[in-house]
């Protein structure tokens, strides 16, 4: 394998291991981490609600996450000269899996709106990549 492919999909599933890490945390670990943003957040913009504030932030970091994937595994199916939506297809089912994952972490629970809300943010990565490529 060549470099740039074995570099691509090394850097593909060192995300997806930092993906699973993340979502290794029980609740309370999570919540102080997202915590630190949004009391920044809400000591900058006076009058915020602290609870949109937190799901707003938690539900963005999900999305950043997978968006980035998302890049990442289309660079890597197409060094790899497979098809495109493979990649949807990979990102999807990890997903899915990671939202299983969490079932077995304390605190944490298996959301069907966070797994279409990781595959939106992976589709969006994919196209993202693939209009900078053209």
């Amino acid at each position: 394998m060549e470099s740039s492919k074995l570099f691509s999909v090394v850097f593909t599933v060192a995300w997806m291991l930092f993906i699973f890490y993340m979502s290794s945390f029980d609740s309370s670990v999570s919540a102080s981490q997202s915590n630190l943003v949004v009391d920044t957040l809400c000591t900058l913009f006076k009058g915020f609600d602290k609870n949109l504030v937190s799901l707003i932030v938690r539900k963005f970091a999900h999305f950043t996450e997978y968006l980035i994937l998302g890049m990442l595994c289309l660079n890597m199916i197409k060094k790899c000269g497979l098809k495109s939506c493979l990649a949807i297809l990979i990102c999807v089912l990890y997903a899915a899996s990671d939202e299983i994952h969490q079932i077995f972490v304390p605190g944490r629970s298996c959301r069907v709106m966070d797994i279409l809300l990781d595959s939106f943010g992976s589709i969006s990565g994919i196209i993202i990549y693939d209009l900078n490529k053209k």
